[in-house]
């Protein structure tokens, strides 16, 4: 029910969606960093746009509404949890829209592309970070005495992971042959990778999944 599904209607644009999400990313940093307003309207739009992506198909909506309600009532490590499962969900249906429209190996090469960027933006340039901090930290509405849930970042503890890092193996279930296989790889590869936090705070996140996207295309 919650894996990406592939759908059939494609067009034939198929090298926009290669570059699609890398520009997303590097328009997404350039936004919090130049516009001063930038960090607040991409939490609101986060905000509101993450229930409605994960309730796109009727048979998520239940699960995509009581995960927003845990969200918004719940404090902690649990209304965090159920944040970063909201907007998996959202990335899935991201997954699934792009999938409609988009052939298999612009989606592949797509990700290939979104880690090089990644890797590019995160290690060689100085502005990932406080932009990271400045979505972060921006403030969203209260509802009936509750901040509303804050979608913007998938946050869990200490760990914060942007939008991206989620959509990049949303991406890898539509595409993958074996998906089984291609999510088995991508979490030891993640899991390897993550230990890289030991010697730097910051590390691209969407790597993981070209270690997927290869076993899977096999």
């Amino acid at each position: 029910m919650l894996a990406p599904r592939r759908v059939s209607l494609q067009g034939r644009l198929g090298w926009l969606w290669l570059v699609a999400p890398a520009l997303a990313l590097a328009g997404g940093v350039a936004l919090l960093r130049i516009v001063s307003g930038g960090p607040h309207a991409l939490a609101l739009v986060a905000a509101v746009a993450t229930p409605a992506l994960a309730a796109i198909r009727p048979r998520r909506a239940p699960a995509a509404l009581a995960l927003w309600v845990v969200a918004w009532l719940a404090d902690g490590l649990v209304a965090q949890a159920a944040s970063v499962a909201l907007i998996a969900l959202a990335a899935v249906s991201i997954a699934e829209l792009a999938a409609a429209f988009a052939p298999a190996w612009s989606l592949a090469a797509g990700i290939v592309l979104l880690a090089a960027v990644d890797v590019a933006l995160v290690w060689g340039t100085s502005q990932v970070g406080p932009a990271t901090t400045a979505l972060h930290q921006a403030a969203v509405p209260s509802a009936l005495g509750h901040p509303i849930p804050r979608l913007q970042d998938a946050t869990f503890g200490s760990a914060t992971m942007g939008w991206l890092d989620l959509v990049a193996p949303a991406l890898l279930g539509v595409v993958a042959h074996a998906k089984l296989r291609a999510a088995l790889v991508t979490g030891l590869a993640a899991g390897a990778w993550g230990l890289l936090l030991l010697v730097t705070s910051t590390v691209p996140a969407t790597v993981p999944t070209l270690a997927g996207l290869l076993a899977a295309r096999l």
